[in-house]
């Protein structure tokens, strides 16, 4: 198991847990900026970089690099433990990037699944400008 996948797995089983604990103050104890440097940049640069997989093996890290980001995405949804992150997750702007980037997610999901790698590269386009606009109004700086 590569070093990806490995943290792939943790994080995931770490934002699956989460949900159980409830709506209260200590079911957010993970920032997302955290869940974004652990989760979903790793994710998203895996799917941006996909080129022409010819294993299943590559194939099937696509697909957990999709529902990773699907998943995070859902989370960072509701904000996380941050300074800024219930206020920042409360706003329309914010949600309209992150339902884009899950929306653009389970396009490559579903791309991925076919194994159709035109439509990968369709939704890799879709995925980009909501990761890049969300960065610009809500943490300039990041790439």
């Amino acid at each position: 198991m590569n070093v990806f996948n490995r943290s792939l797995c943790i994080a995931t089983a770490l934002i699956f847990t989460l949900p159980v604990i409830g709506d209260s103050a200590d079911a957010h104890k993970v920032t997302v900026k955290e869940v974004m440097e652990a989760v979903i940049t790793p994710a998203t640069n895996t799917l941006w970089g996909a080129e022409d997989p010819q294993t299943d093996e590559a194939w099937k890290e696509l697909e957990s690099a999709a529902i990773a980001t699907v998943t995070a995405g859902t989370y960072v949804a509701r904000g996380g433990s941050g300074e800024s992150d219930r206020e920042w997750s409360s706003e329309e702007e914010w949600q309209a990037f992150n339902t884009a980037m899950i929306e653009a997610a389970m396009d490559a999901l579903t791309a991925i699944r076919a194994r159709d790698i035109d439509a990968l590269y369709d939704a890799n386009d879709v995925l980009y400008p909501p990761c890049e606009g969300c960065h610009i109004a809500f943490n300039p700086g990041v790439q």
